[in-house]
């Protein structure tokens, strides 16, 4: 179960998918060699090139756009989905869904931000 502040951390990153079609994932205060200690995974996928695969690798730090799997709905609730028939849908269908799920994913944005501010002034007391 997640935690309001995850909950929204995911939700901005939701947000930043959603209107710019990528999230950016980048380490504050670090530098690529303070992972040099990290052993990286041997082999290549059994044998498997990762365009044959349909596997993409990816570098730390690196943008990667997401829109393959379509907009992130914002439920009411502050919960978060995806459009389970996104794959099955025409061109113009995708278009018209995004826009609509990104301006009520707006509004519900600001409410979930709202609730969790009211929570997070209620912990404080």
């Amino acid at each position: 179960r997640r935690t309001a502040s995850q909950t929204l951390a995911l939700a901005l990153m939701v947000v930043a998918s959603v209107l710019g079609g990528v999230i950016a994932v980048e380490e504050m205060g670090t530098s690529e060699t303070a992972h040099a200690d990290i052993p990286a995974l041997e082999g290549d996928a059994g044998g498997v090139s990762s365009e044959a695969s349909g596997t993409r690798k990816i570098v730390f730090g690196e943008k990667v756009a997401l829109d393959e799997l379509g907009p992130i709905i914002v439920n009411e609730d502050c919960t978060m989905r995806r459009i389970t028939n996104w794959q099955t849908m025409s061109a113009r269908e995708r278009r018209g869904v995004t826009q609509r799920v990104v301006e009520r994913n707006k509004g519900r944005l600001e409410r979930c931000r709202e609730v969790h501010a009211g929570k997070e002034e209620l912990r404080r007391l």
